[in-house]
């Protein structure tokens, strides 16, 4: 879960469905369909359920047809046939054809409704259905089950009190996450409103507080330490999703063999993603946040030399000044990797 509330998505209910075939040619508007295979359409939407990074501009035709639609404005089925009329506006050569789902659905709060955009990209469905639409839902759900990754674009929109939310959840698997594509973009009318260096620091913050919170079961309950290694886990991935966090923090805990002690660590992480509004979400990690800390260099009027980590003080490193000027310095190691004897006029060793 991430856009959707734990209430909300344990209680969706689709109340109106609609489908129309995107491809080159003229629009050709369809009825409201009776509403099929409900249980199967709303894993498909509970899958599509990534926390929010976009809003709606107040230009949004997408967001005023919604509204008109909830406020008994406009009908299902008009508003519906409008919003898939500009999809197929958009959606020229170039773009895979589909088939293009909207759902309206409901919870068990009666104040809320909910929106489902699904585009579905997938030719052979098309082709097959040519002169047997009768049947072009099923060959869409056999192919829904061969081909789960053929949902290319999907939005979630949430309208409480009869005003649709600026916020809004959308997914398009052809672009680098959580971009979407220009076209989808320019459909929906959205802004997006957290950078990927905000994500990541949101990522490290969420790191900091479980791994604070899990110290009694840290490696020598070294939190420092354990904040390094989990940020040099994410550092190294080319995305961040929920499954990298948990594996960065199992990392930084020494991979905990007790399954009880793992599934606490997971179950931890995964309230705090949610709590930074970061489930469902995969994006590339900010080199700029995650950056390697610089290298500090300290020499002594004895001779003695110390190159480490700037962040390694906290936790390996550890500076007390005493009262005639000096400095006691104490580091902390789990293992001594190296130990010889050099030349004078010493240099460092790579």
């Amino acid at each position: 879960m991430g856009f959707l509330t734990e209430q909300q998505n344990g209680s969706l209910e689709i109340e109106h469905m609609i489908l129309h075939v995107v491809r080159d040619g003229p629009f050709n508007p369809e009825l409201t369909r009776d509403v099929e295979h409900s249980d199967f359409f709303i894993e498909r939407i509970r899958n599509t359920d990534a926390a929010s990074v976009y809003s709606f501009e107040p230009t949004s035709m997408v967001k005023a047809t919604i509204g008109q639609v909830v406020r008994g404005e406009l009908a299902f089925e008009a508003g519906a046939q409008a919003l898939s009329r500009e999809f197929a506006r958009l959606h020229h050569g170039g773009h895979k054809p589909g088939a293009f789902f909207i759902f309206q659905l409901g919870c068990d709060d009666d104040n809320i409704k909910l929106f489902s955009l699904i585009k579905y990209d997938y030719q052979e469905v098309i082709e097959q259905a040519e002169g047997d639409e009768g049947n072009l839902l099923r060959r869409i759900l056999q192919a829904f089950v061969a081909e789960r990754r053929a949902i290319q674009k999907s939005a979630i929109i949430r309208v409480v009190g009869g005003v649709v939310e600026d916020a809004i959840s959308a997914l398009d698997r052809m672009k680098q996450a959580p971009a979407i594509g220009d076209y989808f973009a320019s459909y929906l009318d959205v802004r997006r409103e957290r950078s990927d260096d905000e994500l990541t620091q949101a990522v490290k913050d969420v790191v900091r507080q479980a791994l604070s919170e899990s110290r009694d079961i840290l490696p020598d309950r070294n939190l420092p330490r354990a904040i390094q290694r989990a940020q040099a886990v994410l550092r190294d991935r080319l995305q961040i999703d929920e499954i990298a966090v948990q594996e960065a923090i199992l990392v930084a805990a020494g991979n905990p063999e007790d399954e009880q002690v793992r599934s606490q660590l997971q179950t931890r992480t995964r309230r705090k993603l949610r709590t930074a509004k970061l489930e469902g979400l995969t994006f590339q990690p900010s080199a700029r946040v995650l950056q390697r800390p610089p290298i500090r260099q300290v020499k002594t009027t004895e001779g003695v030399t110390l190159i480490y980590p700037d962040d390694a003080a906290e936790g390996t490193v550890r500076r007390v000044d005493t009262p005639g000027g000096g400095q006691v310095i104490t580091i902390t190691t789990q293992h001594v990797t190296e130990d010889r004897v050099v030349r004078d006029n010493p240099r460092r060793l790579d």
